[in-house]
């Protein structure tokens, strides 16, 4: 098999067997999840890209025993407790599943256990902005953060200060309604932070502050919407749930985190193979990393979510489809292949996945007029592998564990 059919197919078995309905689904059965006591139910709540796979997950190990009440997903995977919302930005729809998750958490009984199933991408897909802000305000927060090269944890610590669900919101939801029974059951996708990071957070305690917050947007020149600010700068009456607050008493249960693609591609392949550390940091750095794994034969595999900060006037892009492009660069006449792509199917706002390069690709955008270091200079390097033919298509995953990146030498 040709060296990047063979990444591109080993991705899709990594994606596989990450499937969050499977993970959900052993876990349940398993006897994990919450029990609620005599006469009560055991309500499920969840958000992120793989929250309806999650539900479905569910329902298959615990048929009518869990009662769904309401989840945030991704468009085209909506409908009755389904709530569609935006994402890579949130939408009106995300305003809808926002309050639908604090409502379906406040009509609880004392009697009755909550399921929680949470995986990345829910800080988008489900939001309920602090007094004054708006929908628009929310669109200007995320889409500032977004570009600002800020890591995850640094969005999450802006995000809840804003918010009414995240950064345990949905706790105080749960615990205010009398409920004591709820266990999260989590697909990590962020580097640090665990599960109480993951969708900012809606059931976990935040040990961050208001002033954090402000600092990290001082720090990053985050462009914040002029009522956004001032809520920062003034705090509010109340701050984001603190740890040892009697609120907060949901369990995070780990199903799978970021380290996982990688151990998993290890697994799958029959290549020589060897894990890289967790990938953090700018995209350029990791680049330069990895050009000094070429010379190893074998597979090479690392994990994580990497950083890339884009201009504002940037053409869409995702930030594997930009490494992917440094490498085609740093692979120029090698035997070499390169993957990069997002295990939930979709690298930021673009049709692609990520994209597959090898010793060959850089050449052949030259050859057709590319020009692609024009193209990483102003990030534009998602038109420029579509054009050769380099990058993965989209496609609905059914798993949520951050990016995997794959080297291959012959």
């Amino acid at each position: 098999m040709e060296p990047r059919a063979e990444l591109i197919a080993l991705f899709h078995a990594v994606v596989s067997a990450l499937s969050a309905e499977r993970l959900v689904r052993e876990a349940c059965a398993q006897g994990r999840a919450p029990r609620p006591a005599s006469g009560g139910r055991l309500a499920a709540l969840g958000l992120g890209k793989a929250a309806a796979e999650m539900l479905a997950g569910a329902r298959a190990a615990l048929g009518d025993d869990v009662d769904p009440l309401a989840f945030a997903v991704p468009a085209g995977s909506g409908g009755g407790v389904l709530i569609e919302g935006g994402h890579p930005l949130p939408d009106a729809g995300s305003l809808r599943a926002g309050e639908a998750l604090l409502q379906a958490a406040s009509s609880l009984a004392p009697s009755d256990a909550a399921l929680l199933l949470v995986c990345g991408g829910g800080s988008s897909l489900a939001e309920a902005p602090r007094s004054p802000l708006d929908l628009d305000d929310m669109r200007a927060v995320n889409d500032s953060l977004l570009r600002s090269g800020a890591p995850i944890e640094e969005m999450n610590c802006v995000r809840a200060h804003l918010s009414r669900l995240k950064g345990g919101g949905l706790a105080r939801a749960l615990h205010a309604a009398g409920v004591r029974s709820a266990r999260a059951l989590v697909l990590v996708d962020v580097p640090q932070g665990g599960p109480a990071a993951v969708s900012s957070g809606p059931a976990a305690a935040d040990p961050t502050t208001f002033a954090e917050a402000r600092e990290i947007v001082r720090r990053r020149s985050v462009a914040l919407p002029p009522r956004a600010a001032q809520l920062l700068q003034g705090g509010a009456e109340e701050e984001t749930l603190k740890p040892g607050d009697p609120a907060d008493f949901v369990e995070h249960v780990v199903l799978c985190d970021m380290r996982a693609p990688a151990a998993e591609a290890v697994r799958l392949s029959r290549r020589a193979s060897r894990i890289g550390p967790l990938v953090r940091g700018p995209v350029d750095e990791l680049a330069r990393e990895y050009a000094h794994e070429v010379g190893e034969p074998g597979l090479f595999a690392a994990s994580g979510e990497p950083e890339l900060t884009v201009p504002k006037d940037a053409p869409p892009g995702g930030r594997a489809q930009h490494l992917a492009l440094l490498m085609a660069r740093a692979l120029r006449g090698k035997p070499v292949a390169f993957l990069a792509a997002g295990t939930d199917g979709r690298d930021g706002p673009t049709s692609a996945a990520g994209a597959a390069v090898d010793g060959s690709t850089w050449e052949d955008a030259e050859r057709r007029g590319l020009h692609p270091r024009d193209a990483i200079a102003r990030f534009g390097a998602a038109a420029c592998l579509e054009t050769v033919g380099a990058t993965i298509p989209f496609f609905r995953s059914g798993a949520h564990a951050g990016e995997l990146h794959l080297l291959l030498s012959q």
